[in-house]
Order: structure tokens, then C-alpha cells, then sequence
């Protein structure tokens, strides 16, 4: 936690962070930390099939390349 809770205290910081398999892992870890309402400012879980149809379109399959 000590390096997310650095990430979320530095005000030089400004970004984002896309992490592909263990994205909500990564999200609790910033939120744990502390201070994150200036670091995280949105968690979208890859199976959330309607956060996905809303980003990208609808789709047959998700998470897994159609066949």
C-alpha cells in the first residue's frame, strides 16, 4: 500500500492506469491506500457486460475474441 498511497498523495501525478486481468485488484489497492478521490476516478470490471456494451458496442462474446 505504501507506494499506491505515494501515487495518490503526489500532486505532480496525473494520469491514468489501465490494467488488463487484474484491474479491480489494482483499483482496491489505490482505494485502500487512502487518498485516492484525486487518483481513481473510475473502475470498470471486464465482465461487466453492460459497461462493456456501453464503451464498445454489443457483442456476442466478451472477455474472449469471437469464434
Amino acid at each position: 500500500f505504501d507506494k499506491a498511497l505515494q501515487v495518490n498523495l503526489d500532486p505532480t501525478v496525473y494520469g491514468s492506469f489501465a490494467e488488463i486481468g487484474a484491474g479491480q485488484e489494482v483499483s482496491r489497492t489505490f482505494l485502500q491506500a487512502g487518498a485516492a478521490a484525486g487518483t481513481v476516478a473510475k473502475s470498470v470490471s471486464a465482465y461487466d457486460m453492460q459497461m462493456s456494451d456501453a464503451l464498445y458496442g454489443t457483442s456476442k462474446r466478451y472477455v474472449t475474441k469471437q469464434r
